[in-house]
């Protein structure tokens, strides 16, 4: 007998490429994070976020670890020591450069990085008995990436994906009255995943930020800028000039991450 439930009837997958469409937060391209690469290899291995990721892996008995988008390689380096081989993958060249750099500082020498996108041929892409997917699921279709990504998972896939709607503190979105369309956050992650037959746990990160308070009007404008995907108009840049030298600016808030395991 197959037994149904009213929820059946809803399309999660559906559900988020509805609301991705509509977000106001638009998706970051190859060249945008190799820009962005420098500030981020500065500030990925000060955060506790890496620590806080391997901690909760379970690497008992696993050979090789896929860490795909891997970015500039932090979480790659913290597992090193774990497994026998680990293959890291990323869309931005000048993440990569910096993930090679940095494994070379740390005198490791059983990872291999690789370009590859999401959208690209992966027949190449090994197997492993741990795959990675941190904080780089904001695409169109995410179960389309899931299947990638279960395909190449002997044994357990481990997400992060951020809790909430927004990348913008909502003290900064009130500063500039700026109203946003919320992009989808985990919940639809998680059931997706259910609705594909597997059983995800969900634990959580909260990511203390790294970065100081903004030091200058302009340094400021360009986080929320980064943040949003877009340029602030000059009356939302006038908003926030008279805030940043208002002395009530705030150290931005934490962000806080599912970490979700899926057993295959």
């Amino acid at each position: 007998m197959l037994l149904k439930s009213n929820y059946d009837k809803i399309d999660f997958n559906e559900l988020y490429k509805e609301q991705k469409s509509k977000s106001s937060f638009s998706k970051k391209l190859a060249e945008d994070w190799d820009k962005k690469a420098p500030s981020f290899n500065e500030g990925v291995f000060k955060s506790q976020y890496a620590k806080d990721f391997i901690s909760k892996v379970d690497f008992n008995e696993a050979d090789s670890v896929l860490d795909f988008a891997c970015g500039t390689g932090a979480l790659s380096i913290a597992a090193a020591d774990k497994v026998k081989e680990i293959y890291g993958y990323d869309f931005s060249s000048k993440m990569l450069e910096f993930a090679t750099q940095n494994a070379k500082n740390f005198g490791i020498a059983n990872i291999r990085f690789a370009r590859k996108a999401f959208e690209d041929d992966w027949s190449d892409v090994p197997e492993c008995d741990i795959v990675f997917a941190s904080r780089c699921l904001e695409i169109d279709d995410v179960k389309s990436v899931l299947i990638k990504l279960l395909s190449k998972t002997k044994r357990t896939l481990y997400i992060t994906f951020k809790v909430g709607g927004s990348f913008v503190d909502k003290e900064i979105l009130e500063i500039i009255e700026r109203d946003i369309e919320q992009k989808p956050d985990f919940v639809y992650l998680v059931n997706i995943l259910f609705q594909m037959g597997y059983l995800p746990i969900v634990d959580y990160i909260k990511s203390i930020r790294h970065s100081s308070a903004p030091q200058s009007v302009e340094e400021l404008i360009q986080k929320t800028e980064w943040s949003l995907g877009g340029n602030l108009n000059q009356d939302e840049i006038l908003k926030l000039t008279d805030y940043f030298y208002s002395n009530k600016m705030k150290q931005q808030e934490s962000m806080v991450w599912a970490f979700v395991k899926v057993d295959v």
